[in-house]
């Protein structure tokens, strides 16, 4: 590679705000630079927003523009059943992406490949064409690790001793064997791609071998043993959307509460929103303004009740600082910008990784959480939260958020693999 020419990067991501919007913080300062020349292979629907920011771009089936949103956006729970179907058809959709991620990469010669830890396809090509490659994950706990309190079983706390540990031990293994379960399910698929579940090192396939790169903060995390590949960079969750709202009424109000389920959760908006209606009526000095999370409806708002509003989006990032509390599910980017500003909240987790993160945030004393959904159950949660006075954890953490440094983080490490290839 002839040092005189700028190094080409993809990132590869689905389009989903959670995983998308952090990919393109981390990046966007990298576009000033000399060295790189960056493009982005998503779907179509954040096509725009990619090309605002000055990334070049490629879609992604672009005769189908909300194939992998379909998939993702379900309206039914996600249980056992659901799981598998989103995976079968997710997995038809695999050998189509490494198509076109193959054609993609090969046309513009690409030099480093830097993947969301959820585009399975990315990784296939790379290691087919030798690419070097950067795996990105919000949720860090998402990896197995050799020790530490599993994730994904519906949000178990760290707690010590002999009990635990076991405890613990046998829910790592029963996350492998569930794995292995649904892996043997799409075999054939997989063989075909000549894709496995775990490498020579017993470690996930899916993720880098060369570099995995936590976007968020080991503060919040409880102790494990990460590969040695993983580094934390720190959380990125700005919004690309930069709308700052309206709100009317805000000032006859004693304070405005944010109530999100974020960009995915259909299944469960509608009943939210019906239960906002009912516990409303006991904070009537508060005014709630509930996001359906639908940037297509960023402009759509009406009045739902006397201190409710129902908007169609709330970009979180340019909103923020208009709320004092929020109610969310938990999600990586909100959970995130509630650090960032500052935001103490309470967090009814739906689904997946919502759980862990939201007994992180319990734990290390930023949000108030209930796995109980019943009303007087949230009147009883809320009230806790409108009534504690300080949130010493949250002005720590709100501290130590930005003492990360992302995207340095990142040109560090596409610089180390450069050289790699070098050598």
């Amino acid at each position: 590679m002839a040092t005189s020419k700028k190094i080409k990067i993809d990132v590869v991501s689905v389009p989903f705000s959670g995983h998308i919007y952090p990919l393109l913080e981390v990046m966007a300062p990298l576009l000033k630079s000399n060295q790189y020349s960056i493009r982005f292979i998503t779907g179509v629907q954040k096509i725009e927003t990619v090309e605002q920011l000055g990334f070049g771009s490629v879609s992604l089936f672009p005769d189908a523009p909300t194939i992998m949103e379909d998939i993702a956006n379900t309206e039914e729970q996600a249980k056992l059943r659901e799981m598998y179907q989103q995976l079968k058809q997710n997995v038809t959709l695999i050998p189509k992406a490494v198509e076109q991620i193959e054609e993609a990469l090969r046309d513009n010669q690409t030099d480093i490949v830097i993947a969301d830890f959820i585009s399975v396809p990315a990784g296939i090509v790379c290691e087919r064409l030798d690419i070097p490659w950067i795996t990105t994950i919000p949720t860090p706990f998402a990896l197995e690790t050799k020790d530490g309190t599993p994730s994904y079983l519906g949000g178990w706390r760290k707690k010590a001793g002999f009990l635990y540990r076991m405890r613990d031990m046998i829910g790592r293994k029963l996350v492998r064997v569930a794995k292995r379960g649904f892996f043997f399910l799409i075999r054939k698929e997989a063989a075909a791609l000549g894709v496995t579940l775990y490498n020579a090192r017993q470690e996930e396939a899916i993720y880098s071998p060369y570099s995995i790169l936590g976007m968020g903060m080991m503060e919040l995390e409880f102790p494990r043993t990460f590969p040695e590949q993983f580094r934390w960079i720190g959380p990125c969750c700005h919004s690309a959307e930069t709308e700052v709202l309206i709100i009317p009424e805000k000032a006859a109000f004693r304070q405005t509460i944010l109530v999100t389920l974020g960009t995915h959760l259909l299944w469960g908006k509608e009943a939210m929103r019906q239960q906002l209606l009912e516990i409303a009526v006991y904070f009537p000095e508060y005014l709630f303004v509930f996001s359906l999370g639908d940037s297509q409806k960023s402009e759509e708002h009406q009045k739902i009740a006397k201190n409710v509003y129902q908007y169609g989006y709330v970009p979180y990032s340019s909103n923020m600082a208009q709320f004092d509390y929020v109610i969310h599910h938990g999600g990586a980017g909100i959970l995130y910008n509630c650090i960032k500003y500052q935001k103490p909240a309470l967090i009814l987790p739906h689904d997946y990784d919502q759980f862990d993160y939201a007994v992180r945030a319990e734990q290390v004393g930023i949000a108030v959480t209930t796995k109980k959904k019943s009303t007087k159950q949230l009147i009883k949660k809320l009230n806790e939260l409108v009534q504690k006075q300080e949130w010493p954890e949250l002005v720590r953490l709100n501290k130590q958020f930005f003492d990360y440094e992302p995207s340095k983080a990142m040109d560090e490490e596409i610089q180390r693999l450069i050289k790699r290839i070098k050598k």
